[in-house]
């Protein structure tokens, strides 16, 4: 990574240090480097956890009704 990427990846954390509250994370200036030279945090699609599982046990839940609606069907 060029000098302006790690200075930025290091005001971008990714969990909290001795206790403290993490701050929201919001993206910052982006270079107009080509390719773009993006730190780990700017280059996630989207955030992970509970949401992200709801969907895929809500589908998984689904998948298996039908299941059950097709074997009782056939």
């Amino acid at each position: 990574m060029t000098n302006e990427a790690t200075d930025r990846a290091k005001t971008q954390t990714e969990g909290p240090e001795h206790g403290t509250k993490v701050p929201p994370m919001r993206a910052d200036d982006h270079t107009n480097a080509s390719p773009a030279v993006e730190t780990p945090v700017e280059g996630r699609q989207g955030f992970l956890g509970a949401p992200v599982l709801m969907v895929l046990v809500g589908g998984l839940v689904l998948a298996i009704v039908a299941w059950f609606v097709v074997e009782a069907v056939a």
